[in-house]
């Protein structure tokens, strides 16, 4: 368990962020799918990235593969190994095993994979026994998990005759799906995305040292904290306003809760302004990592908001919308959520607390939550290292920027 509070409700300082997790696990993939090594600086931290490392590191002798809770690190060696020689057996934590990954199994038996389900059909565990590629059209309604169509897009070049993608619908996350095709180009690969079709072509990665750069989705929740602080001022280095990043679209979010964004060369310097909309109403169908802080400083700023494009959330590490909604509730704020969205009135008073707020295995649920200490006395955690699935300096920056040790 732990337990903050901020004793002058200001938050003031530099904090260097993690590097970016969704950065750092695709370039390992990319690495390994490369014929030529290459170093790649900054690599996160973050657990996911951790666990997806070790496990590229070993996985030519290891035939029994557990990803944890690491659902990016699952996704993306599922389509990996798919393309590799050997067999495998592949698991997860029990939240894993209720997390759905038919859409990607489908797509790489069309393409040749033999894929069988171990206990429920849909999900992991899996067994992979390596069979070679080929070419094939695929056809992937666009509200699946863009890491579905990331960990085939990856692959993609080392297929032979390539691979053809057909979205069907509105893509979710588009932008992940922008920042894998952005990556493969660094890496000297070849594509075309036309409408709804995406075409890469069988090709070889070139090598390229690369330094990855810091992560937008972790500044969501300096956003808030400041949003929310009496005054403040934070400064987050190797941030950048042309990032390949979406979520970088925080900058314009914000600047209707009251932040102000200045771009420098090398950093983000983030200010206080009046700037506060009366109310608030977002599609997040791109950004969906941002709907729980974006939802929380609402609260603690009263104002009104509608948060949709929430489709994916409850296949998370939790199922956030009833999860937020559940945590909220602690606080006197009341929430409407259905299957894509989520709702608050204006003007909810908070009140402290009087329960130890859940974790619910989701790093998102408590660093979003962690910015309402700026508007009630304390707040207690039920566990202190959830955070390291993507941030593990989290409770050490904020105690840095909210002065408590002083």
């Amino acid at each position: 368990m732990i337990e903050i509070f901020s004793i002058n409700k200001t938050i003031y300082g530099s904090i260097d962020l993690e590097s970016s997790k969704s950065i750092s696990n695709r370039l390992l993939i990319i690495k390994e799918l490369c014929k030529t090594k290459f170093e790649i600086q900054n690599l996160s931290n973050a657990k996911d990235t951790k666990i997806l490392n070790e496990i590229l590191n070993g996985f030519e002798t290891k035939k029994d593969i557990n990803c944890e809770d690491a659902g990016t690190a699952l996704r993306f060696l599922i389509a990996f190994l798919a393309t590799n020689e050997g067999d495998w057996v592949v698991s997860g934590s029990k939240r894993m095993q209720e997390r759905p990954i038919k859409p990607l199994i489908d797509c790489l038996i069309k393409l040749g994979a033999s894929i069988n389900y171990l206990e429920k059909e849909g999900f992991p565990p899996i067994e992979i026994k390596s069979k070679k590629l080929s070419s094939g059209i695929l056809r992937l309604p666009g509200n699946v998990s863009s890491q579905f169509i990331s960990a085939l897009l990856m692959v993609a070049p080392t297929i032979e005759n390539g691979l053809t993608l057909k979205i069907n619908s509105k893509i979710l996350s588009k932008p992940y799906i922008d920042l894998t095709l952005d990556l493969m180009r660094e890496f000297g690969i070849e594509y075309s995305w036309e409408n709804n079709l995406i075409k890469v072509k069988q090709q070889n990665y070139s090598a390229k040292n690369i330094k990855v750069e810091n992560d937008w989705s972790a500044a969501s929740f300096w956003y808030s904290f400041l949003a929310l602080s009496k005054s403040g001022e934070i400064k987050i280095p190797n941030l950048y306003a042309n990032s390949v990043q979406g979520d970088s679209v925080l900058s314009n979010i914000y600047s209707k809760l009251g932040i102000k964004t200045e771009f420098n060369e090398d950093s983000i310097v983030l200010y206080k302004t009046k700037n506060i909309a009366k109310e608030i109403e977002l599609d997040l169908s791109n950004h969906p990592d941002l709907a729980l802080p974006i939802i929380v400083t609402c609260c603690g700023l009263g104002i009104k908001a509608h948060l949709m494009g929430l489709e994916n959330l409850k296949i998370k590490e939790s199922n956030r919308l009833e999860c937020i909604k559940k945590e909220l509730r602690k606080f006197n704020i009341s929430c409407e959520i259905d299957s894509s969205s989520i709702k608050i009135k204006e003007n909810q008073k908070i009140i402290q607390p009087k329960s130890v707020i859940e974790s619910h295995n989701d790093h998102r649920i408590v660093m979003s939550i962690a910015s309402l200490c700026m508007k009630v006395d304390s707040i207690k955690f039920e566990y202190k290292n959830v955070v390291n699935k993507s941030y593990p300096k989290f409770w050490e920056d904020f105690n840095r920027v909210s002065k408590n040790n002083n």
